[in-house]
């Protein structure tokens, strides 16, 4: 069955407004009911959106509305306030995870194929989806609030890492500092 982009949307909106009401019911996150409904309606769910393009498509527009939405509630003054607090918690959460990780991996997981499979393992186990905590306190009216702030700012703090790490090591195959 063959669907244009807008029914196709409009297929998604309807699915995802279903599942929030039942997130609702259930006190359930509303992030969860999204990422089920997206789920349900493609290729590994009832097909409803078979067409891989609109589903790329749809999916990039349903993130960019999302931070939008959550950008549209940050205070970055407020979060910079708690400055030190988030630099000394974050740094010590980021280097704690990953050295934690490391060891994890290199202990129960010793079969790896490469010498940085385990630090590439233990970085992505230290980060934290910004995207889907930040929804969570949003929905919960805890964005504004001096915890919401200080996961915010740890939560921005981990993406530099992230980046950081990402372009100075890019490639797993071929361990080198990538080019500028």
């Amino acid at each position: 069955m063959e669907h244009s982009i807008i029914n196709d949307m409009a297929i998604c909106i309807v699915v995802a407004w279903l599942m929030a009401v039942g997130a609702q019911i259930f006190k359930q996150p509303l992030i969860l009911a999204y990422l089920v409904a997206g789920f349900a309606v493609g290729p590994e769910g009832i097909s409803l959106i078979g067409n891989q393009e609109n589903i790329q498509t749809i999916s990039k527009l349903g993130l960019i509305l999302l931070l939008f939405m959550i950008g549209l509630e940050i205070d970055l003054k407020k979060v910079l306030s708690a400055g030190r607090l988030i630099t000394f918690t974050g740094l010590t959460q980021i280097v704690g995870g990953c050295l934690l990780g490391v060891l994890v991996f290199k202990l129960f997981f010793p079969s790896g194929g490469g010498k940085l499979d385990a630090l590439y393992l233990a970085v992505a186990g230290a980060l934290s989806s910004t995207v889907i905590i930040v929804k969570i306190l949003y929905d919960r009216r805890e964005l504004d609030t001096l915890p919401g702030r200080l996961t915010l700012g740890i939560l921005i703090l981990q993406d530099i890492f992230a980046i950081i790490f990402l372009a100075l090591q890019p490639n797993l195959s071929n361990p080198a500092i990538g080019r500028w």
